[in-house]
């Protein structure tokens, strides 16, 4: 239907549907669960029950090896997960992967990431709010049943501290290591009791070698980190990751740090990864995006600033040989831009953004087929009137998908990239 979204929502008798063209459509319903087209203002979930990514919060998706795409997203104080074998014009109906209801973080910066390995386990991850402000857990589950059920979520910080734990990132590398990132203020905490002072948090992680069944004790990456921005991964090696965050630097400076990752507790290769000169004694949250090239095997980052030097959104292509940024380049330095996301497909290079100009959201694009060395004029994908997420990019091995909510289309998962659509899942 012109305008509509697809939501599940039971059916008792026929009824008639409005869609944003204001065309009535009959839609026929035996007490089953259904897809139907309705217009994303009407999640009023108090009021009707539904329960579905268009009327949920903060979407993470990922296809599988069999390309069936997964999603997760939060609602009612649950992360949920539900999947979709038609490119997301339809989906199952989600099952909620904590019974027990938690306040779950659902931003544009802090969301529940999803990955489904080659034995078709499926791992979720997210930051639980707790009382105090800027404190939470970093939670985990997965679903060892293809999404039938997911074992009761457990909490991966390790210090049981009543503290910051927040802003995951959740990787797998080509070794099946599975890497779990967050911003953490255990060391802040250490420091007030002895009567130390101590700028930001900290970046921590944990590792797990046996598909989720266990992790590692937590390892600590870094010192004075910013407090509320997400980190960026992309693989270093077949079991190492790379990561990229924003770091306080002297006193107020927040740029950018990049750092290698090992399973077994050690960072190396640690370096800066943008210099912005941006002086502020507070959080941006803005965090970067970055995906390794598979051209150079350079690491491209994008990232927010408004410093002395940058202002607005920029990217650099970054070599840990060199242990500098290249071919610095200012993406957009409108007032209104943010948020932006990278992918790579068939040696080329996209990055879509977010930004507003008074009136609307628009989502657009640029892409660069040699390396970052140049860019294409920008485009746009979508638009907005009224509140949006941040746009982000699936990648699949045949091209690539644009995720993306809002309140007016609710979830639009459509392809911007690659190969025509055909058939997706296959058994």
């Amino acid at each position: 239907m012109e305008g509509g979204v697809f939501k599940y929502k039971a059916i008792n008798v026929i009824e008639l549907i409005s869609s944003y063209s204001k065309t009535a459509v009959a839609v026929f319903s035996i007490l089953l669960l259904s897809t139907t087209a309705v217009s994303a203002n009407e999640c009023d979930t108090s009021a009707q029950g539904l329960t579905s990514v268009d009327c949920g919060a903060t979407p993470s998706a990922t296809f599988d090896q069999n390309g069936r795409l997964w999603l997760t997203y939060v609602q009612d104080q649950h992360v949920y997960v539900s999947h979709s074998d038609d490119f997301g014009e339809s989906y199952s109906p989600s099952v909620v992967v904590n019974k027990i209801p938690e306040d779950a973080e659902h931003n544009g910066e802090n969301r529940p990431k999803i990955i489904v390995d080659a034995d078709s386990n499926i791992f979720v991850s997210w930051t639980k709010k707790t009382s105090p402000r800027f404190t939470g857990e970093i939670r985990f589950s997965r679903s060892t049943d293809g999404g039938d059920t997911f074992e009761t979520p457990r909490t991966i910080n390790d210090d049981e501290l009543f503290t910051g734990h927040r802003f995951e990132s959740l990787f797998l590398t080509e070794s099946g290591h599975m890497y779990v990132t967050w911003v953490d203020k255990r060391d802040l905490e250490a420091n007030i009791e002895l009567g130390k002072d101590y700028a930001g948090a900290a970046v921590y992680y944990a590792v797990s070698s046996d598909q989720g069944q266990t992790f590692s004790q937590n390892y600590r990456v870094a010192n004075n980190s910013c407090e509320c921005c997400r980190i960026a991964i992309a693989p270093r090696g077949p079991e190492n990751i790379a990561i990229l965050w924003r770091q306080i630097f002297g006193v107020t400076t927040r740029d950018h740090a990049i750092a290698v990752l090992t399973p077994d507790g050690k960072t190396m290769e640690m370096g800066r990864a943008s210099y912005d000169d941006w002086q502020i004694d507070a959080c941006p949250h803005h965090g970067p995006s970055m995906v390794q090239s598979g051209k150079s095997g350079d690491y491209h980052m994008s990232w927010f600033t408004n410093g002395d030097l940058h202002q607005g959104i920029y990217y650099a292509r970054y070599s840990f040989e060199k242990a500098s940024p290249e071919d610095v380049y200012q993406v957009d330095g409108s007032a209104g831009a943010g948020h932006p996301y990278l992918a790579e497909y068939d040696q080329t290079l996209y990055l879509v953004w977010k930004a507003f100009d008074g009136q609307q959201s628009q989502i657009s694009l640029i892409k660069s087929i040699d390396d970052g060395k140049s860019w294409s004029v920008s485009e746009i994908l979508r638009s907005t009137s009224q509140g949006s997420d941040h746009p982000l990019i699936v990648n699949k091995d045949d091209g690539l998908f644009l995720s993306w909510h809002s309140d007016e289309h609710g979830y639009v998962f459509e392809k911007f990239a690659g190969r025509a659509l055909g058939l997706s899942y296959v058994e």
